[in-house]
């Protein structure tokens, strides 16, 4: 082996030097180095590098003959001629311990005479070491660079598997696996083994044991599931690194062995391995889901093309399992949500609406169209509900579904203008009925008012009756100005009153009600707190007025289900007075801040069938038990508060 020699730039020592100059330039030498005079076979120098390797100290290698250094050195034999063709020789040094070492000797000449030279060595075995490492590198950068090539492979098992024989390779280690986790089942799943099987699932709490790179060593105390296969099997160690960023692990590499130990590089190659591995799954996942894009691409065209072609109404285009894949501009509007909020998400998540509409749906998963179902209530995002005339119409390519396509006919204008027509109607009715009543009542009050004034006319003027007439007239002429006025929708009702237990009477009441709110898809929820008091009541007036708050807290929520909560408690009270307190909420759209003034009003609804009267008869006779009612609304829920005097309460008041 020919090794250069640090020295090839100094052919000469100038004139002048002296000898601690000349050490001071040996010491520099990164080598053992010998100043020799080939002449007398003697040391001249020695630099701090030889005392080190030959454990002399510079006054003993100085004038030191080439022969005390050096096991038969091969004397003038060295100095020929050819040691230019071959400058380095392997000589046997003897060291001052006696000890011998193999090393290799370099001759350079450094004067045109060549008297002397400049002698440099390094020992054999450190040579063959720097060798050795020479060739694990390369051998390294070689599987290295195989490694590199795992994300060219056509299938991502062929990548993995490539993954761990090169695995195999840098860490000596004869059992090696891969694990995936798997979202559906909360499992690790091995996607990649070599050697002895690793079980084919572990529990995803092992990410959580095993989030950093470690080596588990018999003796040492298991963490997670694998490190204790890893002990009952015998294993002499188990070496595991987490696939993926620390906040986002999808997986786990591991390594084992069942005689040797793991070596001191085994952890750095591991998560080498594991970064190498990461980098492949994502790349294949980033081809798949181009791939099926693409696919979903073609696959909708014909959906594109079918919604251009339909009618300027909303309209939702959703794959064969119900899921979004587009919406038009209407269907934005119409809905409030933009085509990149509701792609992908599943349709009930936008079309929120009563029951008719799943069956139609699931009727174009078949194959079978649904035209101009009428009668269906869908909900914008914002909570305001809205009438609507659904179509479902499937899209088939051959006997295969490629998806469907819902189109969508606002009818909230027709249902206002319809509603304001109901409602014009009712008032008309009402005027009618109220014109016919006063005029059948003012007839006979106009008839006691002529005789009134027909018997003050032929009485004198100082008979004392006449006062009695003039307050009568008058009391004629105001029962008059009452029935010009809009006569009141329902006289006060005096109710045969009676202790009633609340909690009783509500829970029966929901008893009865069940079927309605089971079918309504609605929860109940009803919490009666004990030492509620009793209250005096006519028990079928208080069904009414919770009748009509549970079927507006049902309708609200009808078609996309909801909760109905009710709790009868001790309201707080202030000095002596006490109270029951029954609380009715849902969790429906909630009453528009504009409708909540007007909600108590005699004949103000928002329902087609509805009259109006059911919560001004509920006010009424909560009234009429000398109790309130209030209401607070938002999106997404209403509350009804209705509070009654306990029996003490009107005892103490008596």
């Amino acid at each position: 082996m020919k090794i250069t020699s640090p020295l090839s730039p100094i052919t000469r020592i100038k004139r002048g030097f002296g000898l601690e100059e000349i050490n001071n330039v040996l010491d520099l030498f990164p080598t053992t180095t010998l100043l020799i005079d080939v002449t007398n076979q003697r040391i001249l120098m020695a630099n701090t590098k030889a005392t080190e390797l030959t454990a002399f100290t510079r006054g003993e290698l100085t004038s030191m003959r080439l022969d005390e250094l050096f096991a038969d050195f091969p004397n003038q034999a060295f100095w020929g001629n050819g040691y230019d063709q071959q400058p380095s020789k392997q000589l046997v040094l003897i060291k001052h311990n006696k000890s011998t070492l193999e090393v290799l000797a370099t001759i350079e000449e450094i004067s045109a005479e060549g008297r002397w030279v400049l002698l440099s060595m390094e020992p054999i075995s450190t040579i063959q070491q720097r060798e050795s490492e020479r060739r694990r590198r390369g051998a390294l950068l070689e599987k290295l660079q195989v490694l590199s090539s795992a994300e060219q492979q056509q299938t991502l098992e062929a990548a993995l598997n490539l993954i761990l024989t090169t695995g195999q390779e840098l860490t000596s280690a004869s059992i090696l696996a891969i694990y995936q986790a798997n979202g559906s089942n909360l499992e690790l799943e091995r996607c990649a083994t070599l050697g002895k099987l690793l079980p084919e699932r572990l529990p995803s709490q092992d990410l959580i044991y095993l989030r950093t790179a470690q080596v588990w060593l018999p003796g040492k105390r298991p963490n997670a599931s694998l490190q204790s296969i890893a002990r009952a099997e015998g294993f002499s160690y188990l070496a595991s690194a987490p696939i993926g960023d620390p906040n986002a692990i999808i997986g786990l590499i591991a390594v084992a062995e069942m005689q040797s130990p793991p070596l001191e590089q085994t952890l750095p190659l591991l998560q080498l391995l594991a970064s190498t591995a990461h980098n492949t799954i994502q790349r294949f996942t980033q081809v798949t889901n181009l791939t099926a894009e693409r696919e979903n691409q073609l696959r909708y065209q014909r959906f594109v093309e079918v919604a251009q072609d339909s009618i300027e109404d909303s309209v939702v285009v959703l794959t064969s399992d119900f899921k979004v894949i587009t919406l038009n501009h209407a269907a934005e509007l119409a809905l409030g949500y933009t085509v990149k909020e509701a792609a992908n998400l599943p349709v009930q998540n936008i079309l929120i609406g009563n029951e008719n509409l799943l069956p139609a749906l699931r009727l174009a998963q078949t194959g079978i169209p649904t035209l101009n179902q009428d009668n269906i209530r869908l909900y914008r995002r914002s909570g305001q509900a809205f009438l609507a005339r659904v179509s479902t119409l499937p899209v088939k390519s051959g006997d295969e579904m490629q998806g469907i396509i819902v189109l969508i006919q606002d009818l909230s204008e027709e249902e206002r203008a319809q509603s304001h027509a109901e409602q014009l109607e009712q008032h008309a009715l009402l005027g009618t009925v109220t014109a016919i009543f006063a005029h059948e009542v003012r007839n006979p009050i106009n008839n006691i008012s002529a005789g009134l004034q027909l018997m003050a006319y032929k009485l004198p003027g100082s008979d004392p009756l006449l006062d009695l007439i003039t307050r009568m007239q008058a009391d004629c002429e105001r029962v008059d100005g009452m029935m010009k006025s809009v006569l009141t929708y329902a006289r006060t009702t005096e109710y045969e009153m009676e202790p009633v237990d609340l909690g009783v009477l509500i829970t029966r009441l929901l008893e009865r009600l069940k079927p309605r709110i089971t079918g309504a898809n609605v929860q109940q929820h009803l919490k009666v707190e004990q030492n509620t008091p009793l209250i005096m009541g006519n028990p079928r007036a208080l069904e009414q007025v919770f009748t009509n708050l549970f079927t507006n807290a049902i309708q609200a929520m009808e078609g996309s289900g909801g909760i109905l909560a009710v709790k009868v408690q001790t309201a707080e009270t202030t000095g002596k007075r006490q109270y029951a307190l029954v609380v009715v909420a849902d969790n429906g759209p909630g009453i528009p801040k504009e409708y909540l003034e007007r909600i108590f009003q005699p004949f103000f609804t928002t329902k087609s069938s509805g009259t109006g009267l059911g919560l001004a008869i509920t006010q009424r006779i909560v009234t009429a038990h000398k109790g309130t009612i209030q209401v607070n609304s938002f999106p997404g829920g209403t509350v009804f508060s209705v509070q009654l005097p306990a029996i003490q309460t009107i005892t103490e008041e008596t």
